[in-house]
């Protein structure tokens, strides 16, 4: 989830990352807002059930996409 101020420079955020999964635009904040207002950037990552499986400030790519393919693999 990005709240960058466009869509557009959400997704480029996501390409210069090299992301294999999509990353949403949140311009009003919600998702941030529901989960904390975390400090910016952060990433967290939420299984199936809506369950925090991974959560961490600043970027770090491996490490969020390990916790991604971690969660989408899980039942």
């Amino acid at each position: 989830m990005s709240n960058d101020e466009t869509a557009a420079e959400a997704g480029g955020f996501a390409k210069q990352l090299k992301t294999t999964f999509p990353v949403l635009h949140d311009p009003k904040d919600a998702v941030y807002k529901k989960f904390g207002d975390p400090v910016a950037p952060s990433n967290v990552v939420i299984d199936r059930k809506g369950k925090i499986v991974f959560a961490h400030e600043g970027v770090d790519s491996k490490k969020l996409q390990e916790a991604v393919a971690k969660a989408v693999a899980a039942k």
